[in-house]
């Protein structure tokens, strides 16, 4: 469920894209800035959970994160003034980003099949971003167009009461769950560990890079599909292609899920990202809709696997750097997220915005041949996901 709220705020300022161009007489170079403000609010989250992870513990910071979420969207109730939907969005994505960062190191530190596990939970995100927008389409007008943010207030609501139940009821695994985890590594430690350690810095930087463009390609690419679409004249169909988009992450996601054990990561990352040229560029040459979302389904389900995966072997590289590996790869994807958005907040207003996705997916390509010979990682090309 956290990871469905994650995938919900992650899509929720694409989703009302028409409607706040409309309602706040706004254009797309005002909404990328207010993505930027949501992403860079994730990246604070990011980079600060890992720190009050030391301090206190995993489930204590996760309901820190929840609280979070909870008291910026009750001043919603209040205040629906377009700045404050840049300071609401800033600290909806700190709490997502606080979420998202201490579940995922949890789960990798907990469980050895952890890319399976880490697909799933992907899963859930990839259902929060894909349902939302279908329910947008069904009941959202220009009337009512902050109906959503009430019905997000009130979902986190019924999962603090949930999760306040769930911890009371287990207090014996919570404790020993404590005991293991709650002893970290301070940061000189960290940053002893790789400077020691060159190649592994090397391959992290490699992995840090790939993150900063892989995040900035999906979760800009999903923001802004209706206003692409909207611009290649298929108004009609700008809500529900977020939702197709959603649902080949979904689809793809279970079947890397599946699949974690029998396949290789890096001619996985090499064809993802060659498909993702393909289908990016067959995009202006559609003249109907119902091909164009055919297409934006085959997007999605060809780069569904590419962020678990990475995230998993970033995080396995180095086994007692978990939380800060983690940490580092979430943050990099969220810059990512942030400092493109308003690199194709411009390109849509000059017509670039496919060909900087296309030239940023040729670079994720080169990264990937790296990878795949950074003798660093245990897994070589011929080895297969455990």
């Amino acid at each position: 469920m956290f990871y469905f709220v994650v995938g919900v705020i992650h899509i929720s300022i694409g989703s009302l894209t028409p409607y706040l161009l409309d309602y706040f007489n706004i254009a797309a170079n005002d909404l990328s800035v207010i993505i930027f403000f949501q992403f860079f609010g994730f990246v604070n989250g990011v980079i600060l959970s890992p720190m009050i992870v030391k301090r206190y513990n995993h489930l204590q910071v996760i309901t820190f994160g929840l609280i979070v979420l909870i008291l910026v969207l009750s001043g919603f109730f209040i205040i629906k003034d377009w700045y404050y939907i840049g300071i609401m969005m800033f600290l909806l994505g700190y709490g997502a980003g606080t979420l998202e960062t201490t579940i995922g190191s949890l789960i990798i530190a907990t469980h050895k099949d952890n890319v399976e596990k880490m697909s799933k939970l992907e899963v859930f995100f990839g259902l929060g971003a894909f349902t939302f927008p279908i329910l947008v389409h069904i009941f959202i007008d220009i009337e009512n167009w902050f109906l959503p943010f009430y019905v997000l207030f009130s979902l986190l609501l019924v999962m603090l009461v949930g999760w306040s139940i769930l911890l009371s009821k287990n207090q014996f695994e919570i404790n020993d769950m404590k005991h293991q985890f709650h002893i970290a590594p301070d940061n000189n430690k960290v940053i002893q560990h790789f400077i020691h350690h060159p190649r592994k810095f090397k391959f992290l930087f490699l992995i840090a890079c790939f993150a900063f463009l892989y995040a900035g390609i999906e979760t800009n690419l999903a923001n802004f599909l209706p206003v692409i679409m909207i611009n290649l004249g298929f108004e009609n169909y700008s809500l529900i292609s977020v939702s197709v988009f959603w649902s080949g992450i979904v689809l793809g996601r279970l079947v890397i899920g599946n699949l974690s054990k029998k396949i290789t990561y890096s001619k996985y990352l090499i064809v993802s990202c060659l498909l993702l040229i393909v289908f990016l560029n067959l995009f202006p040459y559609i003249a109907y809709p119902l091909l164009q979302l055919v297409n934006i389904f085959l997007i999605a389900f060809s780069i569904a696997g590419i962020f678990p995966i990475v995230l998993t072997l970033s995080s396995i590289i180095i086994g007692k750097y978990v939380d800060e590996v983690t940490s580092i790869f979430i943050a990099a994807a969220s810059f990512g997220g942030a400092i493109i958005s308003l690199l194709i907040g411009w390109s849509i207003e000059n017509g670039h915005t496919l060909l900087i996705f296309t030239i940023m997916a040729a670079i994720l390509i080169w990264i990937s041949t790296k990878i795949k010979y950074e003798d660093t990682v245990k897994v070589n090309s011929t080895q297969k996901l455990s």
